[in-house]
């Protein structure tokens, strides 16, 4: 009897992949789906994850670990010293930092309760504000942090933004780079304009 090797070989991968498809098919979360939940957790999609499933998101991830831990840190502080308004603007910073604006307002305005007029608070108050769609209310704060402190050149910075990218205010917004543009004549701290000009 004359054996082909090459029938045997399609044969046994016919009946491997048949074998296989039957298999997938009784498992619980078939392996089409799987996929698909694992793609969109990648591409950020929600999909329905089972009861008990860690979270897909960046939750979980170093940066969120990091800024829990920094959080945890703080509030101990802050549980010794709750009238801190040092520590309770560094929790402000720490949200600030990881975009969660709403967290960082809270402990900004707390801050300014204590210790009213901090220029470099007001103008991080004013850029969540940005970030909160509420422009209006930035350049308020950044006029009051320019009114109190006039060299200080990141209000005037913050101000140009908004009132150039967020207001549309170009004209008001150009003022305000000519007046940033005197404090860089005597402060190497500020960074290049020329990405805010026209």
């Amino acid at each position: 009897m004359y054996r082909n090797p090459w029938f045997t070989l399609a044969l046994g991968l016919m009946v491997g992949l048949v074998f296989g498809y039957v298999l997938a098919e009784r498992q619980p979360v078939p392996p089409g789906k799987a996929l698909r939940l694992g793609a969109g957790a990648v591409a950020g999609q929600t999909e329905a994850l089972p009861e008990g499933h860690p979270p897909v998101d960046d939750s979980s991830g170093a940066g969120a670990q990091r800024m829990r831990q920094q959080v945890s840190e703080i509030q101990g502080l802050l549980d010794a010293n709750p009238e801190d308004a040092g520590l309770m603007a560094a929790m402000g910073n720490v949200y600030f930092d990881a975009g969660r604006w709403d967290e960082a307002r809270g402990w900004y305005e707390k801050s300014l309760v204590v210790s009213a007029g901090d220029p470099d608070v007001m103008t991080d108050l004013a850029v969540v504000f940005r970030n909160l769609g509420q422009p209006q209310k930035s350049v308020e704060l950044l006029d009051q942090v320019i009114a109190a402190s006039p060299d200080h050149w990141q209000a005037w910075f913050n101000k140009v933004i908004v009132l150039n990218f967020d207001l549309h205010e170009h004209d008001a917004a150009a003022q305000a780079l000519e007046s940033l543009k005197e404090l860089q004549k005597t402060n190497a701290a500020i960074p290049d304009l020329s990405g805010l000009e026209k």
